[in-house]
């Protein structure tokens, strides 16, 4: 039990939410004239499409999908298709597609002179929709429509058409989805033409992810459809996955090499180029590397494993590890339904390994603390032999979101075995390589959404790693000049070559989860490493990793959640390209220390790796100890921790402790960047709120002190939390700090731009100016875009206040969008309030003896997301 536990809040009040700060956006559009200008071709180019339609052999059942380019909001158009019934389905949109222009852009408006500016930080004002108009009948009334609008734009539309009108207005452009869409943009054509070098391949597999049509009769005849063509083609089905919570429907396909090499060709004899129910061609499977061991002797000692609570907390899908390696035993407990043991070497179990040491024992060259608690492992990968080495990879033969899914109602369904329902997190040290995020969130996030939300559980996953193609990393710089540099002009280097590579840099699904905790890496580890002639480190310790994806979540909410060390690496000359550097792969120092396969009679029994798959394992490794100490807050009380609650807990505590310190400073110097608003707006897309120090959640301090809060709202509810502060600020400067952090678990619109069902962030009630207001770190606006609201607050100057006022923190909750249900939220807050002057004052003891005890209120059933199927 620690010294100084933290220690929960008192029982909330409930409250009305607040008015959320700001508002939409307001966007400048052109002129009636020149609209009509603007769209009249492209209406024409519809109206020849619609005759063609019209003369077809399926006449009135045609159906085609468009796609609809709309500056600002999309509400009035998701009004006026529902008002189309049955003739236009909304299948989906897309945030942040337009870019401003002279015809459209944001504005801010004097509010005296009402003179309006244009806003150049606002480069993306709109988005993309996507509609499937199942027949004739609603684009022949939108043709007509349009035809009214262009001759007079106060001509009044029927009744639910009115939102048409506005549409017209903010319509920045309009064609019919096509090749470009469903195969050019989704990096199928590269894998497609790799796969097809071999001569002796005669098929490839794809997956084909259908529109998600909102009535079943209809999905089902558009999938047999689908089979159909692929049959005649002489493909093969080997699979299907239809979720409906998260708007899904794909097939696996095997598909014959001469009508693959048609539709890279955009060859139309082959039926699946045009099929109108293909939303996207997507590659399958998905391999991750770790290189083979060197002859590294271990000297090494792990704990005694025998007081390894069984029921686990934490659970791994990965490859499978070495369950009988010395450092593992009694820590593991594998669940392999699908029998991929058969299909591994133990030599071969290098990923599995790797991450299990990593969860259960942390990084072996540091402090080695043992999880609590046996880890669950279910193997999702298989090992593949290469020409040169072994490889782990997600098998092509299955559909990943389909086989997660089946592996997490595994977990907690009773009818699927509910075989490990006490598993509170779930580490997911994977990246799709080829599925970078790009406004659109993937498939698999949204499963990873839909299931924290029903199950209560968090799943840790890694931003993802962007390795240098062929370990050639092309920053420029030759490594005779590179090495004579020293780490801070190396870390320069670094940073403006992250920057200036940030768009294919992007996070990797399904780290773009909303409800998952997003880990990047920190170039750090506990291992020691010497330059020499050959060998030299390309950046500082405690650096980014310069391989960690980046990149802003959607909507522009913080994305990584957090960063935290995943090991160092080292770089050498590269002999075939001049400016560029060359990434070793070695299993031998610098990296994280784990567990390696192990072979009785050697003496190798560990490797060192680097990459963000690392920091998630890590971060998990964190979790069990907040666990622990979570217990021992709840034993306070004579409580169990609340069961429905256990994860946003972790993830809050996580969290918590993350800042940017140096890591901030460091970046806004090299990019240039000054003034808060600039600073705190442009950095989170490197390492989000920072580098956790999971210490600080842990335990409390003399000066600090740290409480806890759980519940659930729902829309326009809030809920009070009082936290007295019984000092007095009216004599002298007492630097003071106030670090809170707000989770949820978000139900989600898989459809919607807007993404999450509801929003939940805190406010302060009763605060006085100057008392705490002055932020650090992230921009305000970017942390309540998610589902993690995590800011710090310092000042020093005299204020007026009494050793009986308390700070009131308020959580709010509303519904994002009115066309659909918000549901109940569940969340946990975590505050910390400490005084950072050298004055001897007890804030711990002052504070808890003040704070009221709890009371325990148990969730409604309805309230919890149960969920069996």
């Amino acid at each position: 039990m620690a010294e100084r536990p933290i220690i929960l809040f008192g029982t909330p009040t409930v409250s009305r939410k607040s008015k959320r700060p700001g508002g939409s956006s307001k966007i400048q559009r052109p002129s009636h004239s020149r609209q009509t200008e603007r769209l009249e071709p492209k209406m024409e180019s519809l109206q020849n499409a619609l005759i063609t339609l019209q003369q077809s052999p399926t006449g009135i059942e045609a159906e085609r999908t468009f796609v609809f380019e709309v500056a600002g909001s999309s509400d009035d158009f998701y009004t006026a298709v529902k008002s189309w019934g049955d003739d236009a389905e909304w299948i989906f949109d897309v945030p942040e597609e337009i870019f401003a222009s002279d015809d459209f852009y944001e504005y801010k408006e004097d509010k005296k002179t009402k003179e309006r500016t244009r806003r150049n930080d606002k480069a993306v004002i709109g988005g993309k929709i996507y509609c499937v108009l199942t027949n004739t009948r609603a684009l022949d009334e939108m043709l007509q429509l349009w035809g009214r609008y262009k001759q007079n734009p106060n001509t009044q539309f029927p009744t639910g058409k009115a939102g048409l009108k506005h549409v017209f207005e903010c319509l920045s452009d309009i064609h019919i989805w096509g090749y470009k869409e469903r195969i050019e943009e989704t990096g199928i054509l590269d894998v497609w033409k790799e796969e097809l070098q071999d001569l002796d391949s005669r098929s490839v597999k794809c997956e084909i992810e259908l529109f998600f049509r909102k009535l079943h009769g209809v999905r089902r005849q558009k999938e047999d459809d689908l089979v159909a063509t692929i049959i005649a083609l002489g493909g093969t089905v080997l699979g299907r996955s239809e979720i409906e919570d998260i708007a899904y429907h794909s097939i696996l396909a095997d598909l014959p090499r001469d009508a693959v090499e048609m539709l890279i060709n955009k060859d139309e004899n082959v039926a699946l180029l045009t099929a109108e129910q293909i939303m996207f061609f997507r590659p399958v499977g998905q391999a991750i590397y770790i290189s083979d061991g060197d002859d590294i002797p271990t000297e090494l000692s792990v704990p005694d494993a025998n007081g390894v609570v069984d029921e686990p907390i934490i659970a791994l899908f990965d490859g499978l590890p070495q369950e009988n390696h010395p450092f593992l035993q009694n820590h593991l407990t594998i669940d392999d339904p699908d029998d991929y043991a058969s299909k591994y070497t133990v030599t071969s179990r290098k990923h599995g390994t790797s991450m299990a040491s990593l969860v259960a024992l942390g990084d072996l060259s540091g402090d080695i603390r043992q999880a609590s608690h046996k880890i669950y492992i279910r193997p999702i990968m298989t090992p593949v032999q290469g020409l040169n080495d072994t490889h782990e990879e997600i098998p092509n033969d299955i559909l990943l979101v389909d086989k997660i899914h089946e592996a997490v109602r595994r977990l907690y369904a009773p009818e699927a075995g509910a075989v490990a329902p006490t598993v509170k997190i779930i580490n997911l040290s994977i990246g799709i390589g080829y599925r970078q995020f790009d406004r659109s969130i993937s498939p698999l996030a949204r499963l990873l959404d839909w299931l924290s939300y029903t199950y209560r559980v968090l799943f840790v996953v890694s931003a993802g790693n962007h390795y240098p193609f062929k370990g050639n990393w092309e920053v420029g710089v030759p490594f005779s000049d590179f090495a004579t540099c020293d780490l801070n002009t190396r870390d320069e280097t670094v940073i403006n070559w992250m920057n200036d590579n940030a768009r294919n840099h992007r996070l990797l699904s399904p780290s773009e989860s909303i409800n998952s905790l997003t880990v990047g890496a920190v170039f750090d580890d506990e291992s020691s490493f010497n330059e020499n002639v050959r060998q030299i480190v390309p950046c500082s310790n405690g650096m980014l990793s310069p391989i960690s994806a980046i990149g802003k979540g959607i909507n522009n909410s913080v994305k990584p959640d957090i960063v935290f060390p995943g090991g160092k690496n080292v770089v050498t000359e590269n002999l075939v390209m001049p400016n560029a550097l060359r990434w070793l792969e070695t299993q031998r120092k610098p990296g994280t220390q784990s567990a390696a396969p192990f072979i009785p009679g050697s003496n190798i029994k560990t490797a060192y790796s680097f990459g963000t798959s690392n920091s998630a394992a890590l971060i998990s490794h964190e979790a069990s100890r907040c666990y622990d100490a979570l217990v021992d807050v709840f034993a306070e009380t004579d409580q169990e921790p609340p069961s429905e609650y256990i994860a946003l807990l972790l993830k809050a505590m996580l969290i918590h402790g993350a800042e940017w310190d140096s890591l901030g400073i460091k970046f806004a110097d090299v990019l240039g960047l000054s003034g808060r608003q600039q600073i705190s707006d442009n950095l989170h897309r490197f390492f989000g709120y920072g580098k956790p120090n999971i210490d600080r959640a842990i335990e409390c301090a003399k000066k600090r002190i740290t409480l806890i809060g759980y519940g659930t709202l729902s829309d326009g509810d809030a809920h009070l939390y009082d936290l007295p502060l019984p000092f007095d600020f009216n004599r002298e400067k007492i630097k003071r700090r106030l670090t809170a952090t707000l989770v949820n678990f978000s139900p989600i619109i898989p459809a919607r731009q807007v993404y999450r069902s509801t929003q939940l962030w805190f406010t302060f009630e009763n605060s006085k100016k100057h008392l705490i207001d002055d932020r650090i770190d992230t921009d305000w606006q970017a942390a309540v875009r998610g589902t993690v609201q995590h800011e710090i607050f310092e000042n020093e100057k005299i204020v007026a206040w009494g050793e009986d006022d308390a700070l009131q923190l308020k959580v709010n909750c509303r519904a994002t969008t009115d066309n659909h249900p918000a549901g109940s939220v569940p969340y946990a807050f975590i505050a910390s309030f400490e005084i950072k002057s050298d004055i001897d004052v007890d804030v711990y003891a002052k504070i808890a003896e003040k704070v009221r005890p709890r009371v325990t209120i148990q969730p409604r059933a309805e309230d919890r997301g149960d969920y069996d199927q």
